[in-house]
């Protein structure tokens, strides 16, 4: 009962595995809106956690951390679309 996600998760032994929503575009769909928790406005890299802090690590399956955090991360989106408050909590990347 929602709106339907083409996600991007790229991963590289010994990097951290990035994540990008191909389609819709998030932008559009943000109206223009500065969107929260993304490492990049222009690329539209999802904020899934903060690598200082050790929440992900190369040990942990990308199916059962990357996956539902992309899962996660597209809620509080369509909440935010709705309220323009970000609920997801976390920690903003400037």
């Amino acid at each position: 009962m929602g709106r339907v996600y083409q996600i991007r998760i790229t991963y590289k032994l010994g990097k951290l595995p990035q994540s990008y929503v191909l389609d819709p575009s998030i932008g559009e769909l943000a109206g223009g809106r500065k969107i929260p928790h993304l490492y990049s406005q222009n690329e539209q890299k999802l904020c899934l956690f903060y690598p200082r802090h050790g929440e992900w690590n190369e040990t942990m399956w990308l199916s059962v951390s990357i996956v539902p955090w992309v899962s996660t991360w597209l809620f509080y989106f369509e909440e935010w679309l709705v309220s323009d408050d970000w609920k997801g909590g976390g920690i903003h990347p400037g």
